[in-house]
């Protein structure tokens, strides 16, 4: 008994789905709020009919009949809100954080005009990863284009930050929308050692695995962009990666189906404890592995 009970409080520990998926619009001023009625006429453009559950000055939700939450006392439309003007902070990122922030250039001069922000997420969203987050990036499209003074979008759960233009431009392809502005590929050089360790943040908010890999004598940049392309399979084919299962790796930085790298299941060797699916790259593998 006192194992199981050890079991379950390591459990706990670890990072959960997130209920609520936050996405925080930015702005260098205090901007206009959109009023229910042009919230709504953009989102029906995107995902047909929806009711509208709540218009205040505070908060604006409304009920996508696309999209049905499955509960045990009945089934509802899942819901997206989008929420008060509230002040920015400067610590509302970390130091941490902002280390790990790779699309704005100058990050630290940027966040520094940040003066407001907005939330934008979903609500009673009990969805399977794939509809959920189109369902998320739908209504972040929606958001980030009728306020067009957005600067940037922060979302905590996988630590990124994406300029709005970026989203506004329609350049990511639908598919792709998730893993490019929702999680984040982090680099970190391991101390007094020539090893270097790659990991996403972010797929475990919407019940999908994180990746890592922990290696040396590669190009980083090289491994992160690996790190985002498996991530990208994990969260577009549906199919789970099996502890024991072996992928394409890389040779002179680019992927090669003639290399094969070992994949299994363990904890995150960085924090937020989760399980991740950790990538050992052959002869260039760092750390111990059984």
């Amino acid at each position: 008994m006192k194992k199981n009970s050890k079991k379950s409080s390591l459990a706990d520990q670890y990072e959960q789905q997130s209920n609520v998926f936050q996405m925080w619009l930015l702005f260098d001023h205090e901007p206009k709020r959109p009023d229910a009625d042009m919230l709504k006429a953009d989102l029906e453009q995107k995902c047909g009919r929806v009711d509208v559950i709540s218009s205040s000055l505070e908060l604006t939700s409304f009920g996508v009949r696309r999209y049905t939450s499955h509960f045990k006392e009945g089934n509802i439309p899942a819901q997206v809100m989008l929420g008060n003007i509230m002040p920015f902070r400067q610590d509302d990122i970390s130091g941490a954080e902002r280390a790990q922030i790779r699309e704005i250039q100058n990050r630290d001069e940027f966040l520094g005009k940040i003066t407001h922000k907005v939330l934008a997420a979903d609500m009673m969203a009990a969805l399977d990863a794939e509809h959920r987050t189109r369902l998320l990036m739908d209504w972040l499209e929606v958001a980030v284009n009728i306020m067009p003074d957005c600067r940037a979008v922060w979302i905590p759960s996988g630590g990124k930050l994406v300029p709005a233009e970026l989203i506004r431009s329609k350049r990511v392809d639908r598919a792709d929308r998730f893993v490019c502005y929702a999680v984040n590929a982090r680099y970190y050089s391991i101390k007094d050692t020539d090893e270097m360790l790659v990991d996403t943040h972010g797929m475990c908010a919407v019940g999908l695995p994180d990746v890592q890999c922990h290696f040396k004598g590669m190009n980083p940049d090289d491994i992160i962009n690996y790190v985002y392309n498996i991530a990208a399979y994990i969260y577009q084919s549906g199919q789970k990666i099996k502890d024991g299962d072996t992928i394409d790796g890389l040779k002179d930085g680019v992927l090669d189906e003639d290399v094969q790298w070992k994949c299994r299941y363990e904890d995150a060797m960085v924090q937020p404890m989760r399980p991740v699916i950790d990538i050992c790259p052959g002869e260039n593998a760092a750390g111990e592995r059984n």
